[in-house]
């Protein structure tokens, strides 16, 4: 069993290889990413009359799913052509622009409307009307706390990924053949007992999102609504830009909220300082209620083989791991111990504490994310390091699938700081190896 790591700009990007080639890509990354890295990959994989057995998108943020849309409309077109073609006999149709890519067996994704129901609608409407709030006010980012820009980033990042997740469900259910949640219903989901996938000779495991998980998503985007206006008035642009942006911010985000925000901002600041410059903290228990709401419920899969094990855990927070693997029945002693463990959110702070480092452990750590956000977290990095070294003092591994060479200059401080924890600790400890894909290359593989 293999596992390819992808560059993917701050998002996920994972090829699963069982020890009988057979296929199954975990997330896109960003659509430019995905293109220029993994679709090369996949090309060589058409060209061996190879297939994907299994395209899993974890949940609908895009920095997981645009890849996997583009994805989906190269197979359209493909699909599209060859039905015009062989039924049509119009032989002198003009072939698509993209490379044929190789067959997809199925799909697994969760739709957006179909986990929020009733919700859905209510939720894209409050994510169009803030930027329109925000469009309209013309409001100048200089001008803005950083909290503030933050909250922006973080709804305009949920209005490009809603219509991204319904647009990809269009695409598979109506522009191709490719069977989706095949053979679930509507949404792959933890069953009791707990759904295993062959793939060739790998057993995939889905151990999340549960039930439970799904109902506490939808109650945390109804609390998210609640706490939201109705609405909101923009004033005159003849104001000064402060007042601008706190009139367009109270209108859009609510007062209640943006206060919150703006008084934990130079906490958060100095947290930021010191874990970047200074010294990273040991994480003693992370904080779900900061897990975006988007984040929760992903899909998570683990992969066996031949007593070898790869941990796929998408964004999801680290209670919903821990109660997935104790469903599969995967806890020996209070601990699972795999050979590959994928960093869920990319090494937030806010999904893995010591608590659950003490209690995974992996030979290797993979780390998806090229610093947005300030992830990987160097604390993280701190937390699995210190928490391994106590607990299981065997060599492991860390695995970063960008420099800060490779990311935006606004970016290359908080991945350089991540990578610097990492190898500072190496330093110490001859038993820690730490390895950075290389900028020119689309890819690192793990053999698990």
């Amino acid at each position: 069993m293999k596992l390819k790591v992808f560059y993917a700009t701050d998002g996920d990007c994972l090829l699963l290889t069982s020890g009988d080639d057979h296929h199954a890509l975990i997330d896109g990354g960003r659509a430019g990413s995905f293109r220029a890295q993994t679709f090369e990959t996949l090309k060589q994989l058409a060209g061996a009359d190879q297939v994907l057995d299994l395209v899993v998108v974890s949940h609908i943020d895009a920095d997981h799913i645009s890849g996997i849309l583009w994805l989906m409309e190269v197979v359209a077109e493909w699909t599209v052509f060859d039905f015009q073609v062989t039924d049509g006999g119009n032989s002198g149709l003009r072939r698509p622009k993209w490379d044929r890519p190789p067959t997809i067996k199925k799909v697994w994704h969760n739709s957006w409307r179909a986990q929020l129901e009733d919700l859905a609608e209510p939720i894209e409407a409050f994510a169009t009307q803030v930027l329109d709030v925000r469009d309209a006010a013309v409001l100048d980012a200089s001008s803005l706390p950083s909290a503030a820009l933050d909250m922006f980033d973080a709804v305009e990042e949920l209005a490009q990924s809603i219509p991204e997740g319904i647009e990809l469900r269009r695409i598979v259910d109506e522009a191709t053949p490719i069977p989706r949640n095949k053979p679930f219903k509507e949404l792959v989901l933890l069953r009791d007992p707990p759904h295993v996938e062959r793939l060739g000779k790998t057993m995939l495991t889905v151990i999340g999102p549960a039930q439970s998980h799904l109902e506490a998503l939808r109650d945390e985007w109804r609390e998210w609504l609640a706490d939201k206006p109705a609405g909101g008035s923009v004033t005159s642009t003849s104001q000064p830009a402060e007042e601008r942006a706190a009139t367009a911010l109270s209108a859009a985000l609510g007062a209640g909220e943006l206060a919150r925000a703006l008084a934990a901002e130079r906490t958060q600041r100095e947290e930021l300082a010191t874990s970047l410059v200074n010294a990273a903290r040991m994480i003693e228990e992370a904080d779900p209620r900061k897990v975006t709401p988007p984040n929760r419920a992903s899909i998570t899969l683990l992969a066996e083989e031949r007593g070898r094990t790869c941990l796929l855990t998408g964004d999801a927070a680290e209670e919903e791991i821990m109660e997935g693997l104790k469903a599969a029945g995967r806890i020996a002693d209070g601990r699972f111990a795999c050979n590959v463990l994928k960093v869920q959110h990319h090494g937030s702070e806010f999904n893995l504490s010591r608590k659950f480092a003490e209690r995974v452990l992996a030979d290797h750590y993979v780390f998806c994310g090229d610093g947005a956000h300030h992830n990987p977290d160097p604390s993280v990095v701190k937390t699995i390091v210190d928490t391994r070294l106590d607990v299981d003092p065997r060599p492991f591994t860390l695995w970063f699938n960008c420099s800060p060479e490779r990311t935006a200059p606004s970016k290359r401080q908080a991945m350089a700081a991540a990578i610097r924890e990492a190898r500072t600790a190496a330093d110490s400890h001859p038993d820690i190896e730490v390895k950075v894909l290389d900028d020119d290359k689309a890819f690192f593989e793990i053999t698990v």
